[in-house]
């Protein structure tokens, strides 16, 4: 069974979409139904554990928007539900991550934590909503699953909840492409609405940490900051390009009021404390 899902491999690919340039280590194969698709992630999975190395994606393609929204968006299934994390319907693309890896996981949670405690001096860590991973879904029918997402809960006139002011984005440094496909996708799909995403890169087999944030620039995305942390000898953290800034504006949708309202800095000791906390999972 594995043999013949191997010999499938779909290796055609395009520019013209967020999720059209995803290129090696993330494996391709044509969508074909549900058991197919189980089969297929199943193997993957036991790929996974074998090869360090191996992508922690893999992507269907010819999933168009009739079996995504029957077989995944709306699927009684809680498994084909949840599975997902990007649909690209210009190409009828579909990422699906293999497990979600606890250092993913605790990046981001650590990160909200700590964005949240510099609210606190604002009090404002009670006026922003963090809505997790839920999909949200871009008019020409794509979706995406977030790590993180915060919004205001008080909103400018006119505006909708339908998307996040910042959105955050957690992965391995084996698939830079991914976190770009994921800043392009926010930015662009969202109209605007999303004011910033952050990516954070994390090595896999080195204490290595890129933060970078991204905005719409003249109708363009463009990367803005870049921080890396990394680990060198006797322990000793090593940073650059800190601090990662948040404007206030792009968070909250509007300008500061009172003097204590300020854009957000995630200076040394928070970078440090979250780069710690993922390489204590990592082993490093």
């Amino acid at each position: 069974m594995s043999s013949n899902i191997k010999s499938e491999l779909d290796t055609e690919a395009s520019s013209s979409s967020f999720l059209g340039d995803l290129g090696p280590p993330i494996r391709r194969y044509p969508y074909k139904g549900t058991k197919q698709f189980l089969e297929t992630v199943k193997m993957e999975l036991s790929r996974q554990e074998e090869e360090f190395e191996a992508s922690e994606w893999v992507l269907f393609t010819k999933v168009n928007e009739q079996a995504f929204s029957r077989d995944f968006l709306n699927s009684d299934d809680n498994i084909l539900q949840r599975c997902w994390n990007s649909y690209d319907s210009s190409q009828h693309l579909l990422l699906v991550k293999m497990t979600v890896s606890r250092a993913h996981e605790i990046a981001a949670r650590v990160f909200e934590r700590l964005f949240f405690d510099c609210l606190k001096p604002m009090d404002l860590d009670d006026c922003l909503q963090t809505f997790g991973s839920a999909t949200c879904k871009a008019e020409n029918g794509s979706a995406k699953q977030p790590d993180c997402q915060f919004l205001p809960r008080r909103l400018p006139r006119a505006r909708t909840k339908k998307w996040p002011s910042v959105v955050v984005e957690t992965g391995f440094s084996e698939s830079p492409s991914k976190l770009t496909s994921d800043a392009r996708f926010w930015l662009s799909e969202s109209n605007g609405d999303v004011q910033m995403v952050i990516t954070v890169k994390i090595g896999r087999s080195s204490p290595n940490i890129v933060l970078e944030s991204w905005e719409l620039v003249n109708n363009r995305v463009q990367r803005q900051q870049v921080i890396t942390i990394s680990k060198g000898d006797n322990n000793h953290v090593y940073l650059r390009g800190q601090p990662l800034i948040i404007s206030f504006n792009k968070l909250f949708l509007r300008p500061p009021s009172i003097p204590k309202e300020i854009n957000i800095s995630l200076d040394d000791d928070i970078l440090k404390k979250i780069a710690r906390n993922v390489w204590e999972e990592q082993g490093f």
